[in-house]
């Protein structure tokens, strides 16, 4: 089970957010081009997958009265060689951003966005956009900023799926409604941050996830509070961040209890930036009857757990085993240079052991360890 896992990206080209404001309307573009070559199959028999990726962005804000703020970003993600055949087009303009944002309504001390936008809340280890993809997230729904002039925190309502199809006439005869909930997944939450002095800061995050799934078979209902918290602290030449969350609920007829732990810190020495760290995200044990798997759904989990990308599909990508990722990293920036050289080296362990069963032993040994990445950049 234990390998080493070693990715090298040959390209990277990123134009971001490049703007014009043309008379109060604000025209912004973006472009992110990068090629790969990928050898995660570990395997010496097989060739290298090869590939290059281009997502392209173009909005435009405007703000009326200085009340209302409209922003729609529309974007297209490709990977080259896609189409057919060079006289052939594929439908793939999506609107990644469109909302409109009320500011202080009739003079309330609060802020209202409705549409799709982008979720970004503090490291971006629970909500993120995932910037380093090629498609990157957002989401539809309304978040409120409540009391921004005095004691700001957001409340937001996330729609994820739904399986209703719009219905432009009712009628019982033509679309009779159905006798059990239509399945749809959804997420409400709050974020609020605490500065506790100029050099600290406490972020607090929770969301309550209800996902009404049926079959056949049965309700696999989700049914699921997170809790989280975030602290900064910035001590001269030493800086920590430390993360903290707890998940509770239900799924199905199985009880939910399951936790994330991080712990990080760099010290700053001259032109060196030293860091070292452990995320600990928890898993199932074989004998467990409760869930204990920790679901991180919505984080940029590229920034993590390795920029190979094995683990941002987590619990999948970790056999529900959980994760426990160890790591160290430098990183060097000479004094008046645009430039910087870093490294950073991972040991990735699951959280509870995996039975692994081969030819020669079919009754297999219980081990934890996923292997080693080292990044250099």
């Amino acid at each position: 089970m234990k390998k080493i896992i070693l990715l090298i990206t040959l390209t990277i080209f990123n134009i971001n957010s490049l703007a014009q404001d043309l008379g109060g309307w604000k025209i912004n573009g973006q472009i992110q081009l990068r090629s790969e070559v990928d050898e995660r199959d570990f395997s010496n028999d097989t060739h290298a997958l090869t590939f290059a990726s281009l997502r392209t962005r173009l909005g435009v804000e405007k703000t009326f009265i200085e009340k209302v703020l409209l922003f729609v970003q529309f974007q297209d993600s490709r990977v080259f060689g896609e189409e057919p055949n060079t006289l052939s087009a594929i439908d793939n303009i999506d609107l990644h951003q469109g909302y409109v944002k009320l500011m202080k309504p009739f003079g309330w001390d609060f802020n209202m966005q409705a549409g799709r936008f982008e979720v970004n809340y503090g490291t971006e280890r629970f909500f993120g956009p995932v910037g380093w993809h090629y498609v990157g997230r957002s989401f539809d729904g309304v978040r409120f900023e409540i009391a921004p002039s005095s004691f700001p925190f957001d409340l937001f309502a996330l729609t994820l799926n739904e399986s209703n199809n719009y219905i432009a006439n009712a009628s019982f005869f033509t679309y009779p409604y159905p006798d059990q909930p239509t399945p749809s997944l959804s997420v409400y939450g709050l974020y609020k941050k605490f500065d506790i002095s100029n050099k600290s800061r406490l972020d607090v995050l929770g969301y309550y996830e209800n996902d009404r799934f049926k079959t056949n078979q049965g309700d696999y209902r989700l049914s699921m509070f997170t809790l989280a918290g975030t602290y900064w602290g910035n001590y001269g030449d030493l800086s920590t961040i430390v993360e903290a969350a707890y998940q509770f609920g239900e799924m199905g007829d199985t009880d939910i209890s399951s936790y994330l732990l991080s712990l990080s810190g760099n010290y700053k020495l001259n032109e060196v930036l030293l860091g070292a760290g452990i995320d600990l995200l928890s898993g199932t044990s074989n004998t467990s009857n409760d869930f204990n798997t920790f679901q991180a759904t919505y984080g940029t989990n590229h920034k993590f757990y390795g920029y190979m990308d094995y683990f941002i599909n987590i619990p999948v990508n970790t056999l529900f085993a959980g994760l426990n990722d160890f790591y160290a990293n430098i990183n060097y920036q000479p004094t008046n240079s645009q430039f910087n050289f870093s490294a950073a080296f991972h040991h990735f362990m699951s959280n509870k052991s995996i039975l692994v069963t081969t030819t020669e032993n079919p009754e297999g040994n219980e081990e934890n360890t996923f292997g080693q990445e080292l990044v250099l950049c």
